[in-house]
């Protein structure tokens, strides 16, 4: 990578880290709201920004341009779910988005575009998946169903039904999508392109963890704007942005 993409890279990491220094220090709860908000869309316009210049990076008719704007396409569609979600409080005199909202649409499109980009990514550089990757990929999604069935469990019995559809959305995708990571993870092999990949899978680890965290303290009614949890999702996106502008160097320059 270039000096330009290392500086990037050292401000995402300040700017993620200031989430938490501002969380322990206490500052006014409204500076910690905009400033989280504020990274939320940033980070994720960001990091699908250069997953298409990642797919750019590929000949046309290369699976690979597919595979990387499916997964900017889907991180684009979170970074909209930030802006409605961030939205509602400006229009409504700094109230807290409710849950459900219009947001949740958009967020939820992430799962089954990056799903459906790993799973394009795994045939066309042909991973084979291990027996116990498999078999660990199962446990995985059993163990992030039950952590997801605990941070949803209160969504699915809501009377509403538009809470009991996102909640069970959110219990079902997460845990999928863990499970495709680990899929893909266990079959990579070494070399440039890995690399840059496994920084793509620990990036989705990480909105896994934020997004797990965040359903369970909303229905616990402790989640507000700016809470420490918010780093993982601008910090996954920020991983997964320097896997976008690894992939565009090595294949620009191969080309």
């Amino acid at each position: 990578m270039n000096m330009v993409s290392l500086v990037i890279i050292a401000l995402w990491v300040i700017a993620s880290a200031l989430i938490l220094i501002f969380a322990g220090l206490g500052v006014d709860t409204t500076l910690r709201f905009y400033y989280s908000n504020s990274l939320q869309i940033l980070s994720p316009i960001l990091s699908a920004f250069f997953c298409y210049q990642a797919a750019a990076s590929f000949p046309i008719g290369n699976p690979m341009r597919k595979v990387w704007k499916l997964i900017g396409t889907g991180i684009l569609a979170w970074g909209i779910g930030a802006i409605l979600y961030v939205s509602y409080p400006l229009l409504h005199h700094g109230a807290e988005t409710p849950y459900p909202y219009y947001s949740d649409a958009a967020y939820l499109c992430l799962v089954p575009l990056v799903v459906t980009g790993l799973f394009l990514f795994k045939k066309s550089v042909g991973i084979v998946s291990p027996l116990w990757g498999k078999i660990v990929a199962i446990l995985l999604f059993m163990a992030g169903l039950y952590i997801s069935t605990m941070a949803n469990w209160e969504g699915i019995f809501k009377e509403e039904i538009i809470v009991r559809l996102v909640s069970a959305s959110y219990m079902l995708f997460d845990p999928f999508l863990l499970m495709v990571v680990l899929l893909v993870a266990s079959g990579l092999q070494g070399g440039a392109t890995a690399e840059a990949w496994w920084y793509v899978l620990a990036g989705l680890v990480l909105y896994f963890i934020g997004d797990q965290a965040y359903t369970y303290l909303v229905f616990t009614e402790q989640y507000t704007s700016g809470s420490p949890i918010d780093i993982f999702w601008v910090l996954g996106f920020g991983i997964i942005a320097v896997a976008a502008m690894m992939t565009r160097s090595l294949f620009k320059g191969a080309g």
